[in-house]
Parts: structure tokens; sequence; C-alpha cells
């Protein structure tokens, strides 16, 4: 398993008598039968171009002073059959809504991790990943990335010809 320094799935502190809620997919506390699982699977549909990257998660959980949080593992569980998935490095901004009391987080770029995904070129057809976040106290989600893989518009094309 790699380390997982940041995560939008998990955006509060591990020491939570429940899992943190889910900021970046769901707002839904955890279930019943969830926390007695230990475990949320969650499926998220997503259009791809073949042959691009997409970025489609940024990782991290800080507390509440904007500090990374240690102790949470990312693994990619699935691999796409039609594509590659990674977990790369990467810097950015937080985006907590205004409300949240992490928003101020928001202001200073942190470290954490991408998710990527790309298909492979030429290939149209559906493809999914799969991959697990498990906090310092066990609790895990599990999130399936199901793509609908197209081929790049004509208008992609045109764009590009007019930048040259």
């Amino acid at each position: 398993m790699r380390r997982l320094l940041l995560t939008t799935a998990f955006a509060a502190l591990a020491l939570s008598w429940q899992p943190p809620s889910l900021l970046a997919q769901s707002q839904a506390p955890w279930t019943d039968e969830e926390l007695a699982n230990g475990v949320r699977r969650e499926d998220i549909i997503r259009y791809a171009f073949s042959g691009q990257q997409m970025n489609l998660a940024f990782l991290y959980a800080v507390e509440m002073d904007c500090s990374v949080i240690d102790g949470w593992e990312f693994e990619i569980i699935k691999q796409p059959e039609h594509g590659v998935a990674e977990i790369k490095p990467y810097t950015g901004f937080t985006f907590f809504p205004k409300g949240n009391p992490r928003a101020k987080c928001n202001e200073h770029k942190i470290d954490g991790q991408m998710l990527t995904y790309r298909a492979e070129k030429g290939y149209k057809g559906p493809d999914s990943l799969t991959y697990l976040t498990i906090s310092p106290a066990g609790f895990a989600v599990e999130r399936t990335y199901r793509f609908n893989v197209r081929a790049l518009p004509a208008t992609h094309a045109r764009a590009k010809q007019k930048d040259a």
C-alpha cells in the first residue's frame, strides 16, 4: 500500500467515533451496516477521452489547523482493463466549502497525491478502476470509477490546429 498523505475522502479527525464525512463524494452519514463492516462502497460515473490523462481526485486529509494527518493508506485494488490508473505526488490547493472550518486551508498549497486515469489510445467503450482509502482507525472507503471512454471530439482537433 502507498501512504496517503491527504484525502478528500476523509476531511475530519480519524479519532472520531464515526468515520468522517465524505466531503468530496457524499454528505450522508455512515449507515449502521457500513459502521459494522468498516467500509463504505461508492460508484462514480465519468466520461473519459481515449489516450488522454484525467486527474480524478486530489487525495488529502488535514487537521483543523491545516496540518497533514498521518496514517492514511491508499491503494488501487483494481486496475482498469483498458487503461492505466496511478497515484502520483501532487501539490495543490484544498477545496473546502466556504462554511467548512477548514476553508482557511484553501489559501495554501499542500502536498498530497493525485489519482489519475488514462484510457488506451484508440479504445472506445466501458472501463473501470477501484481504489481503497483506509483511515488510521481502520475504516475504509472503496470507490469504483466507471468510465464511458470516447474518442476526442472533432472540435478538439480543430481547436489545436488554430493554436498552432
